[in-house]
């Protein structure tokens, strides 16, 4: 799980050194950001590695959406807290920031649905939260289109 004390500290160093830079050229401002962006999103993916087999029941598969949910939710919180070159901010806010909130959120609540649903025994309705978090996500693929064009690697599922 990435929401612990890591990644914050880690996105504060790195935001530090992008904020020291803003008095650098543009283009330096923004690969340095990029460098920056994408080592939290290769750490999240990393992390997410770690697990060498796949869930083997139900409750598994709820689990891995619930560790899925929080760690796109610690990803995306270190992430904002990088300040992006003054020139791109509008830019990577409306089609960055904005989709990947919209698909942290919608995580966090079929992931609630799951496991409110585990609970009360509904498995079949579990499993239809697992399968719709799976399914290709408008969310997604906005910003992963925009983080692709923009130059980011890891954040672009590279």
């Amino acid at each position: 799980m990435i929401v612990g004390g890591v990644v914050p500290a880690l996105a504060f160093v790195l935001w530090a050194t992008v904020s020291v830079a803003e008095g650098e050229p543009y283009e330096d401002v923004k690969r340095q950001y990029i460098a920056a962006v994408d080592a939290v999103c290769e750490k999240a993916s990393r992390q997410s590695d770690l697990r060498e087999e796949p869930p083997a029941n139900l409750r598994e598969e709820v689990d891995e959406l619930r560790r899925a949910s929080e760690s796109m939710t610690g990803t995306i919180a270190a992430i904002e807290t990088i300040a992006p070159p003054d020139a791109d901010v509008p830019r990577v806010r409306d089609r960055f920031f904005v989709p990947a909130r919209a698909l942290a959120a919608s995580l966090r609540e079929l992931s609630g649905r799951a496991e409110a649903a585990m609970r009360a025994g509904r498995e079949g309705e579990a499993k239809r939260a697992v399968e719709q978090s799976l399914e290709p996500d408008e969310n997604e693929k906005a910003l992963r289109s925009f983080a692709a064009g923009y130059g980011f690697r890891a954040c672009a599922g590279e």
